[in-house]
């Protein structure tokens, strides 16, 4: 609860624990209509990711800071920290590909200090999680530097269909969609349908909606940012006197 000005990574991790629990509570609270509101998911998944950088940026300075490592020619206690990535030093605060930050934090801060951190805080738990480093790349396979859930078109246009809610089908399966839908049990949701028409009522465009828009990323997003809200808190916790 202290002032972000004397917090040791200049206060990325609580920034980071804000979007975490606000992506919960989205998570976990629906809002009315939600299950007819177009790129429903999308807030929520942006926050998550966002959270996933600001942890990892906050690990990335305590751990400099904890293990006295320099940025390059900075001093460990510089307050415009760096990370080495694709072969140079760079101002961190521009870096947002998350699998890079991840990559530097892991390979070039845990794993080769491990023992070292053993000693400094012997009640962390300072290992690779694996199946966290195997989700990764499902998420940077969209997301890698934080713009394709804050925007409906970015520059990776393959991408993007794959995050709309209502899908273009053709106007002459509805009859076959229809049924299916009534096939559904009484206590299952029916599916939401778009059609617009000519002046003959001829239905010229049809649109559905996808129940699971990229569900394994969403997934993904909320195990590891779960995964980094606790590893901040052990950090903060054992390495940090919980300030």
């Amino acid at each position: 609860m202290s002032g972000i000005e004397i917090h040791p990574d200049f206060g990325l991790g609580v920034t980071g624990d804000s979007y975490f629990k606000s992506a919960e509570h989205l998570k976990n609270n629906h809002h009315d209509h939600y299950d007819v509101t177009q790129q429903r998911d999308m807030p929520e998944n942006f926050l998550f990711r966002h959270s996933i950088e600001l942890y990892l940026k906050s690990l990335i300075v305590i751990f400099h800071k904890k293990l006295e490592i320099n940025y390059d020619q900075d001093p460990f206690t510089s307050n415009k920290p760096k990370i080495f990535t694709e072969g140079t030093w760079r101002p961190l605060y521009t870096c947002h590909w998350i699998d890079e930050l991840y990559d530097y934090w892991l390979n070039r801060l845990l794993l080769p200090n491990s023992e070292k951190l053993e000693k400094i805080a012997p009640k962390g738990d300072w290992q690779e999680s694996t199946d966290i480093s195997t989700l990764f790349p499902i998420i940077c396979k969209y997301d890698r530097d934080s713009s394709y859930f804050r925007y409906p078109v970015t520059k990776d246009t393959s991408l993007d269909n794959h995050k709309f809610t209502m899908k273009r089908f053709q106007p002459d399966t509805l009859a076959k969609l229809m049924e299916d839908v009534q096939k559904k049990r009484d206590n299952e949701l029916g599916k939401t349908i778009f059609v617009s028409i000519d002046k003959n009522d001829k239905i010229i465009d049809a649109f559905k909606e996808d129940e699971k828009v990229l569900e394994n990323v969403s997934d993904a997003l909320f195990q590891v940012a779960n995964y980094f809200y606790c590893i901040h808190i052990m950090t903060r916790v054992t390495m940090c006197g919980g300030m």
